[in-house]
């Protein structure tokens, strides 16, 4: 009830705005009608502003002059009397005629190389107070402006160089601001920026000598004000109600009903066909290998388009922004941490323990399913609640008022709050081809789909509506598209949750008692101190970028770009999420041996994929990005190269985190990862003011490679006796990995000609068509035992569709192991007790039909 009687309250909370007092200032405006024309006529349409525009600039309080300078000395007389002035040089302009109005000499030198800004550390003149500057994008068309530094006093400089490009000066009675990027058709990023209608009105009433409102305050910022705040606040109380009500009566409805629990079959003769008289009944890694390789090759045949989509048609055509892309992709990071904190571990928990319990007692199993529904259920609506206020009352007063929508935004994800549900759900039956589909479409498919639906209306609608503006219409969009990516993923899940004969209303239901709450907390509290020590890094270096990294918005896009090819390594936290429930199921009913099977296997695996993956970036990323993703996307091809070394290098991370949750010691996970991102924060807080985002690549590189050493023998110490078979996981791979390297590099020299066309086709080549070479590579170089190989043929066909694909990896790996004079020298020499042990597992497992 404290809740919800504070977003009644908050509801009609109303804030009065400091206006600006005394009579209207007369605007005179010269120049064309585009962002500058839009800006002040916007200010002049709301009544809290005082601005009115007039045509004669005798009457005029305030010159704005975009680009040209109608009668110089007249104009300069006005000023000299007292008539305020707003200068924005453009290429027009000749410097007699800036003398003139100015009044002073000075020269202009045409400059159209990019400039980041930066304002003065202490913000003394409110222009540089009221605005975020280190949130601008870079400048390029504009003058180079010299001038008497007595007389021109620069409030806004350039980083690289510090010309002056927002600067102020007296003009006899009158105050004159001088703005040199070009504005009249050129730098268009500047006019899309969120602040650049606030900016205009702003340097207007400071020539006009009047206080401007706060940005907070002002009608023509895209931030929440009153009227939106109330629908806001109104619209969650409600749903917080409708979220506990359902729960009080499906709790009544499930404890009356116990025997409910005994229907984890829905459809007896699909679940036979589909599930039962497979191979995915069978324990042992080959389930976890047939989704990973699933995943794999289905993510072969989609890294190519989404590379492509991500680099070329969402920053090229639907969004050309990185402004919008870089403050979405600051949200979603920071938020990581927020989502992590509610979930409690709970996820973790339901695959953990599902598959623990799968075993012996499933209708106990099924109780820590709806432990996570109901959970994300009711702390959803409080979560939702919570941000959204703090997003709509607090956020707009801050230096992150920017943020203010696309958080609000971004929270609704959390409503209902399950829609991965029936992802964790096939992943505790282990059944993994299912879980990578769903996978596949939460990350990949969806959001390409959900986005170009949705952000191309917005930011049609932004062109409209110039209070947001093209780049927020399109942070808005991306939004939407999120949201609308969660609701098809949950769709997907249910389909193919039915698919196996299960029975999904039981998920829904809430029969769970205190015991099995307590138990996914007990587990999920430590798990989430993990993932919210990972998180909490990654939200510190949002915040710490945001102060010390100079054009942050621009470099991030950037940024994120380039992390989109590290996104490749990503297949392999498939593997592992695989393995992690096949651990606990063996560790937990005493299979030691085949739970070392799992974590050895893991290493292997880890080994090849991140090789093959570095070796096609390393070959062909940087010359995708300089053909396909345009001038604005130019830093990223430099930032991509050590990105794609740190990935490669993150899968004993992972193979650690993962034996850790398995092993049922989830608080090692939080400590290593803490350590981690303790080193990587240290690191960027010293580095970063001197070498500006390469400190985050130091920083990275020094906590990964601390937290695998110590994981490695940690695990080997308190969870079980660690095998870590060098030759499989890291020799061969290295050596196969360098000479698809050497071929690839080679041969797409002759093909790339620095367009998109051929930028495509290199990586299509590296990506799709070149990993049966790779396959080969490792064989050649005696990364295979019998053994093992014959495993990899075992887990094609429970790769469902991408079955020809596997195989055709097995039969390339064949091929090198059969020419290579060192196979089976080095094998894995405890994979005939491991399958030993899960032959017995296996036949101590209860039927799920009654």
């Amino acid at each position: 009830m404290k809740i919800l009687t504070l977003l009644i309250a908050l509801s009609l909370l109303v804030y009065t705005p400091a206006s600006a007092h005394g009579e209207a200032i007369a605007v005179y405006y010269a120049g064309p009608e585009g962002g500058v024309y839009t800006a002040l006529s916007l200010a002049a349409g709301f009544d809290e502003v005082e601005i009115v525009l007039v045509n004669d600039p005798a009457q005029a309080d305030v010159l704005v002059l975009n680009g040209t300078i109608p009668s110089p000395a007249r104009l300069h007389e006005l000023v000299q009397g007292g008539t305020g002035l707003v200068l924005i040089l453009g290429p027009g302009l000749a410097q007699p005629q800036v003398e003139a109005l100015l009044g002073v000499p000075l020269a202009l030198t045409l400059q159209d190389e990019p400039l980041s800004l930066t304002g003065p550390k202490t913000a003394s003149d409110p222009v540089t107070r009221d605005i975020v500057w280190n949130s601008a994008p870079q400048v390029r068309e504009r003058f180079a402006l010299e001038a008497d530094s007595a007389a021109l006093i620069p409030l806004v400089t350039g980083f690289e160089d510090q010309s002056v490009i927002l600067g102020k000066m007296p003009v006899g009675s009158g105050q004159a601001y001088v703005l040199t990027p070009f504005l009249d058709g050129a730098n268009p990023q500047l006019q899309s920026w969120a602040y650049f209608n606030y900016f205009i009105y702003h340097l207007v009433m400071q020539a006009g000598g009047a206080a401007p409102l706060a940005f907070a305050d002002y009608p023509g910022s895209p931030v929440p004000h009153t009227r939106e705040r109330a629908i806001l606040f109104a619209l969650l109380a409600g749903t917080l109600v409708i979220a506990v009500l359902v729960f009080w009566i499906v709790r009544r409805y499930s404890l009356a009903h116990p025997e409910a629990l005994d229907a984890l079959v829905a459809d007896r003769e699909v679940y036979e066909a589909n599930q039962e008289k497979t191979g995915w009944e069978q324990i042992g890694f080959q389930r976890p290998l047939g989704g990973f390789m699933l995943a794999l090759m289905l993510g072969l045949v989609l890294f190519i388009p989404l590379i492509i989509y991500q680099n070329l048609i969402l920053p090229v055509y639907i969004l050309p922004s990185a402004q919008a892309l870089g403050i979405w992709g600051r949200v979603v990071q920071f938020f990581e941490f927020m989502w992590l904190f509610f979930d409690m571990g709970t996820s973790a928990a339901f695959i953990k323990y599902f598959a623990e319990c799968r075993v012996h007692d499933p209708r106990r199993a099924i109780q820590y399913g709806q432990v996570f529904v109901w959970w994300q259920v009711l702390s959803g609506s409080v979560q939702v609640a919570m941000v959204s206020a703090l997003a709509g009352v607090v956020l707009p007063r801050t230096v992150y008022a920017l943020y203010a929508w696309s958080i609000i935004l971004h929270t609704l994800i959390q409503i209902p709050g399950f829609y991965l549900v029936m992802r964790h759900a096939l992943m505790s039956w282990q059944r993994f081809d299912y879980a990578q589909m769903v996978d596949m479409g939460w990350k990949v498919i969806f959001p390409t789909i959900a986005q170009p639906i949705f952000v191309i209306p917005m930011v049609i609608w932004a062109r409209t509506h110039p209070v947001f503006g093209t780049a927020m219409g399109g942070l808005l969009g991306l939004g939407i598209a999120a949201y609308a990516s969660e609701a098809m993923t949950f769709a997907l899940g249910l389909w193919l949750y039915r698919r196996t004969g299960y029975n999904t209303r039981l998920l829904f239901l809430a029969h769970f008692d205190w015991g099995t709450v307590k138990q996914s907390f007990r587990f999920g509290v430590f798990e989430m101190f993990g993932s919210v020590a990972w998180a909490v890094g990654q939200a510190t270096e949002i915040l710490i970028t945001q102060t010390r990294l100079v054009n942050y918005t621009e470099i991030w896009g950037n940024w994120m770009l380039a992390q989109n090819f590290i996104f490749a390594f990503q297949v392999l936290s498939t593997l592992y999420s695989n393995v992690m429930p096949s651990i606990s199921e063996s560790f937990s009913n005493a299979r030691i041996v085949l739970s070392q099977y799992y974590s050895a296997m893991s290493y292997k695996w880890g080994g090849i994929i991140s090789a093959f993956i570095a070796a096609v970036l390393l070959a062909v990323a940087d010359r995708f990005i300089l053909g396909a993703s345009g001038p604005e996307f130019v830093r990223a091809a430099a930032y991509a190269a050590p990105l794609i070394v740190w990935g490669a290098f993150q899968y004993p991370s992972w193979v650690g985190d993962n034996v850790q949750l398995g092993a049922n010691r989830p608080y090692l996970k939080t400590a290593l990862v803490a350590m981690e991102q303790i080193i990587r924060i240290v690191l960027a807080l010293v580095l970063l003011e001197r070498f500006q985002i390469n400190a985050l690549i130091i920083a990275y590189f020094v906590g990964l490679f601390t937290k695998n050493i110590v994981a490695y023998l940690v695990n080997h110490k308190l969870c079980f006796p660690q095998k870590f078979y060098f030759w499989q996981s890291l020799g061969a791979p290295a050596l196969a990995g360098l000479a698809h390297w050497l071929v690839l590099r080679w041969l797409t020299g002759f093909i790339w000609q620095g367009d998109q066309i051929t930028s495509i086709l290199i990586f299509l080549i590296g990506i799709l068509v070149s990993y049966p070479l790779f396959a080969f590579f490792y064989g050649l170089f005696g990364g295979w035992d019998d053994a093992t190989l014959a495993e990899l043929m075992e887990a094609a066909p429970l790769s469902n569709f991408m079955r020809p694909m596997v195989r055709l990896f097995w039969m390339a790996s064949s091929l090198g192991a059969r020419l290579s004079p060192i196979h089976g020298r080095f094998p894995i020499a405890i994979r005939r007790l491991a399958l030993a042990e899960a032959s017995s597992l296996n036949q101590e497992k209860v039927s799920v039909i009654r």
